[in-house]
């Protein structure tokens, strides 16, 4: 399976097959244990002539003194291995070891004595009723049936003399569709033919390898190939950056793993479900588990505030934070800061929290110590404020006003005149008539803290959307000195670090 330097979510159905690459017994044993789960691992070296060896070994074949057995072509097709990619015409091809061939491989007569049948009778307009080809006719059948069962539903599927083929050899006969070749199909269609047919060798009980499941279908189609796929009696093996994908699996079922390459170039899986009560997370925060460095957030607000410092720092030259494997997670509340971060440190995540400081029933400082010294890099306002708060702190006071005009109009319902009105009728301020126009308004602390305490409890800008556009017109004119910029230069400091 492929590997990377960011993170890369596996899953697989059902659990037996051990690889050189990562051994999948979760002890690693090298011999077989009473009642255990039964497991071959296969080694491939290529030696300097670039030529592939294959392996029996046991456990990783990880030097030159490993006690290995050769494994032939005819012993690993015994296996049922199959690889489902991109590059995946070829099968829909009766060629050498195509998935075809090795569904007719029961048939008579032999494939070479098809070809040279066909070749005979090549003039003929129709060979749909040639003696040769019945059996082939009904493995196209049989494709056609299983196709339909993974969202494909083709009009006619027949094997027929590919025209376009040079030569009368290996790979001329092929399905079509009518009269045009299923090569000529979508990239999404083509991999659920492919699965479908790879769901019948060896009576379904078969190993599938499937580099980004994916690749080429719309939401819809992921979501139905990942159940067919579960229900089959297949063993998948199958690499995503689908947030699509991680959402249809289960933790429980030990069906997501995460993928990593260390420094050394070692291979490390972890499974999800070594974390306890994570499956809400996963399904609720899907797409940050797709990378490698996770910024966990206290909430809404605060992942619009990262998306628009990302920007600004983008347009200042920085690398964007996308580039750098760094994905946005919602923890939906302070509380779950402090339990969220230490399960993502357990699967392999460099960590990173975003977080209000006015809230010390929920995360104390206790807490926030816990996980700095769990080699979390804690982000926090200064004490007693929200994002909201540190924002109209930090903000030089001639842009209050705009501020508050461009959260009036980036919000849906809320007007200018509503937000001036919950300002000047808090109690804390009602004796100073300040007026509708907040241009005259004079500049005190205690101002300034109405104002953030009201755009927090009134959640003007709790919503993604919401708090990117303040945010990003507050950062082009906040002094670089101020606490918001301090705090997250250090936590891009901190991205960029940790590559």
């Amino acid at each position: 399976m492929k590997a990377s330097r960011a993170s890369e979510t596996s899953f697989r159905n059902a659990s037996s097959l051990s690889t050189n690459a990562v051994l999948w017994t979760p002890d690693r044993l090298p011999e077989p244990q009473p009642n255990g789960v039964a497991a071959v691992s296969v080694s491939l070296r290529v030696n300097k002539s670039l030529e592939p060896v294959w392996s029996v070994v046991k456990g990783r074949d990880e030097s030159d003194e490993q006690d290995r057995k050769p494994i032939y072509a005819a012993d690993r097709a015994v296996l049922g291995l199959s690889r489902l990619d991109i590059v995946s015409d070829a099968h829909f091809t009766w060629g050498r070891h195509t998935i075809l061939t090795r569904l007719s491989a029961d048939s008579e007569p032999d494939l070479g004595v098809v070809l040279a049948a066909l070749g005979r009778g090549m003039r003929q307009s129709d060979i749909s009723s040639h003696q040769s080809i019945v059996d082939c006719q009904s493995v196209a059948d049989t494709i056609k049936a299983e196709s339909q069962n993974t969202g494909v539903n083709l009009v006619a599927l027949s094997p027929k003399i590919d025209v376009q083929r040079q030569s009368m050899s290996t790979g001329v006969l092929s399905l079509h569709e009518e009269n045009v070749p299923l090569r000529n199909k979508g990239m999404g269609s083509k991999r659920l033919i492919g699965a479908a047919m790879q769901m019948k060798l060896h009576g379904g009980k078969n190993i599938s390898l499937i580099d980004e499941i994916e690749l080429g279908l719309e939401p819809h189609r992921i979501r139905g190939l990942v159940h067919k796929l579960k229900k089959s009696r297949q063993q998948i093996f199958a690499t995503t950056h689908s947030s699509v994908v991680v959402r249809e699996l289960s933790v429980a079922n030990d069906e997501l793993y995460v993928c990593k390459r260390d420094p050394a170039g070692i291979v490390n899986l972890e499974s999800l479900a070594m974390v306890p009560d994570i499956q809400g997370q996963v399904r609720f925060n899907a797409e940050a588990f797709l990378g490698s460095k996770i910024v966990a957030c206290e909430g809404r607000t605060e992942i619009g505030c990262l998306r628009a410092y990302d920007t600004y720092r983008f347009d200042e030259n920085s690398p964007p934070v996308w580039s750098l494997s760094t994905s946005y997670f919602d923890c939906r509340g302070p509380g779950e800061i402090k339990s969220v971060c230490p399960q993502l440190i357990q699967l392999g995540y460099h960590v990173a929290a975003l977080c209000d400081n006015d809230a010390p029933n929920q995360l104390s400082d206790e807490d926030v110590a816990n996980l700095r010294g769990a080699g979390i890099h804690v982000c926090q306002w200064d004490n007693g404020n929200s994002s909201e708060r540190q924002l109209f702190n930090d903000l030089p006071w001639q842009y209050i006003p705009i501020l508050l005009t461009t959260i009036a109009e980036a919000h849906d319902t809320l007007e200018l005149a509503t937000v001036i009105d919950c300002i000047v009728r808090d109690p804390r301020i009602a004796g100073e008539d300040l007026g509708p126009n907040p241009v005259a308004w004079r500049e005190t602390q205690l101002l300034r803290t109405v104002m953030g305490d009201m755009a927090h409890s009134g959640k003007w800008i709790k919503r993604i959307d919401y708090a990117e556009k303040a945010f990003c017109f507050a950062f082009a004119v906040l002094p670089d000195t101020c606490i918001t910029k301090v705090r997250l230069a250090e936590l891009w400091t901190w991205i960029q670090e940790n590559e």
